[in-house]
């Protein structure tokens, strides 16, 4: 597994007598599949993702896999909302015969779209580790569970969102939105796994009981104390700052203070008589 992997996308296709794909660029597999794929399925824990029937997905952390793809349909949610009210307010333009009564909704502003592209910066460098790989035509045959006859919905306000899950009906599971199918996959995990629940306390609120991972996400997502600034666990995602790296430095663990640093001789000196 590695948070490495990579795909090939292009900025324009250019056509003469054959198609050519023009400014290929690599950009990061995992969150580019979950921000773009027509349909998104998953097993029960989020763990394994199958995009567009033919590319499987295998992440290592369950809790991950749930806020990446959380966020995702957040960001896809708040892309399409944008993308529309500009394309309506381009649309309405162009009217000539527009009614002067008509209140015309406001187009997106700047600071709107300057915090959509923060965030989808911050997702698109968020590190997990994952498998990717194509399905064969077989896998490809028995990829999903069937219409099921329980059809109650899991009962995880927050989890996605405000999006109500409802049963699929032909691939089973539960339809989230008109892209993602959740807990539609077969798998081979014990049939009890999803049911396990540790105990765990709510570092916003404090409670403490046991939860399965899926029941803790959902928890953090509704949690009246979390804090309102960004989506839940952008504190704990939030990546440190790179410190800038010297061919002399070299890795120092200070025993008076019990830290690592990456110093030069001449910095571990300087750090050495601030102790004295």
């Amino acid at each position: 597994m590695s948070s490495k992997h990579q795909l090939v996308t292009f900025v324009s296709l250019l056509e003469t007598n054959k198609p050519y794909l023009v400014n290929c660029v690599r950009i990061p597999a995992l969150q580019s599949l979950l921000l773009f794929s027509r349909s998104l399925d998953t097993n029960g824990d989020c763990s394994r993702l199958v995009a567009d029937g033919w590319l499987e997905l295998q992440l290592a952390d369950t809790e991950s896999a749930v806020r990446l793809l959380a966020a995702s349909l957040r960001l896809r949610a708040h892309w399409e909302s944008a993308l529309d009210r500009q394309l309506a307010h381009q649309a309405r333009r162009r009217l000539e015969d527009e009614e002067e009564e008509e209140e015309e909704e406001a187009p997106v502003n700047h600071k709107e779209v300057a915090a959509l592209s923060r965030e989808l910066l911050q997702f698109m460098t968020s590190k997990v580790s994952y498998s990717l790989r194509r399905l064969t035509g077989l896998e490809a045959q028995n990829l999903y569970v069937g219409p099921q006859t329980i059809t109650a919905a899991p009962s995880l306000p927050g989890l996605f969102g405000n999006s109500t899950p409802s049963p699929h009906p032909t691939k089973g599971g539960y339809a989230v939105t008109d892209f993602l199918t959740y807990n539609c996959l077969t798998s081979d995990a014990d049939l009890y796994s999803d049911c396990l629940r540790t105990f765990w306390t709510c570092p916003h609120c404090g409670l403490h009981m046991p939860l399965t991972p899926l029941e803790r996400i959902a928890h953090e997502n509704t949690c009246p104390e979390a804090p309102q600034g960004g989506p839940p666990g952008a504190e704990e995602a939030a990546p440190e700052p790179p410190q800038k790296a010297s061919a002399l430095q070299k890795p120092y663990h200070c025993e008076a203070c019990q830290k690592d640093f990456l110093f030069t001789p001449t910095e571990i000196l300087r750090h050495r008589r601030q102790h004295v």
